[in-house]
């Protein structure tokens, strides 16, 4: 299947879901990038921790888990993911003052993220997950 993902779906993907208004939980930095991977594989890897609302929501979800980046870990680990970069897959980013974000990979070297007023992209991004 994964031959059948290309950088072109990729992006048609990122347009059509992370252009939407930001919303805390629905489509914040890291429900856009699931929702994204979701839409190219059929599967959320966020789906049990869907429900949050608001940035207190998202800040309470991510300490249960130990922070973003150890959430990330184990809804990965939960998903059965390999680690590394791959076309339609997730990863990390640190962004401005420290802030971490989940990106969905366009192509390895180029990533999609959710941003206020739409998407970035972005050339970099730390640890990442794939479909096996």
């Amino acid at each position: 299947m994964a031959g059948t993902i290309t950088p072109d779906r990729v992006i048609a993907e990122v347009e059509r879901i992370m252009s939407r208004p930001f919303e805390w939980g629905p489509c914040d930095c890291c429900s856009a990038a699931c929702d994204v991977f979701a839409a190219l594989w059929g599967l959320d890897p966020m789906a049990a921790v869907r429900g949050y609302r608001g940035p207190i929501g998202a800040v309470r979800m991510m300490r249960r888990a130990g922070g973003l980046p150890a959430l990330a870990e184990g809804l990965a680990a939960r998903a059965g993911f390999v680690t590394g970069h791959a076309i339609g897959g997730l990863a990390l980013a640190r962004g401005r003052a420290g802030r971490r974000s989940l990106l969905i990979c366009i192509t390895p070297g180029i990533w999609a993220g959710k941003s206020k007023y739409g998407f970035a992209i972005l050339r970099n991004a730390d640890r990442g997950w794939h479909l096996a």
